[in-house]
């Protein structure tokens, strides 16, 4: 707003914006991002809690299942956290919204379908790893057996059951691809 200075002259005043954003969706998008950190971050500290939690539980079944508990509410809470921007994309992609009333972090969110099949990627590296770790682990087993019945069918078990994990990762891998082909 103008200001009358003396002798009747107006001079501009401004005022610098103190927010970080100057619209709603402006505003969505920097609760967005907060919020997200918040459960993100939470679910990571419980995450740790629960392994420390089972790590302590000295074999008390109850202890165990609540370490257990925790950890798996955790793993639920990070993906909720993780995919919320997945989630408002889909909504809104249902509801029709579009343009400058989504905000930038939604808009530019994966879709469900991308996400899925990332965090089947990450999964499914983890069980290639840790099968060929255990088809190793089996076959030095199998070799230190030195004659002994009970290890080598132990080494075997251990290499047929990598074998039959990778099988199983690989057969769900064309599954979930197939079908996410469909969307």
């Amino acid at each position: 707003m103008p200001a009358a200075a003396a002798g009747g002259a107006i001079t501009p005043v401004s005022f610098t914006n103190p927010l970080k954003f100057d619209t709603v969706q402006g505003a969505t998008a920097v609760f967005l991002n907060a919020f997200q950190g918040i459960i993100v971050m939470l679910a990571l500290i419980f995450l740790v809690l629960g392994g420390i939690f089972y790590i302590t539980s000295g074999g008390d079944s109850k202890k165990i299942e609540s370490a257990k508990g925790m950890i798996t509410a955790a793993m639920i809470g990070l993906a909720i956290g993780v995919a919320a921007p997945s989630f408002l994309k889909e909504i809104g992609n249902i509801l029709g919204w579009g343009g400058a009333q989504v905000p930038t972090e939604v808009s530019g969110a994966r879709s469900a379908i991308e996400v899925a099949q990332a965090v089947l990627d990450f999964l499914l590296s983890i069980v290639g790893l840790l099968a060929m770790v255990m088809m190793v682990v089996g076959g030095l087993m199998f070799f230190a057996a030195a004659g002994d019945e009970k290890r080598a069918e132990t080494a075997k078990g251990i290499v047929k059951y990598s074998v039959i994990g990778v099988a199983v990762a690989i057969v769900s891998l064309i599954i979930v691809r197939t079908i996410a082909g469909l969307f």
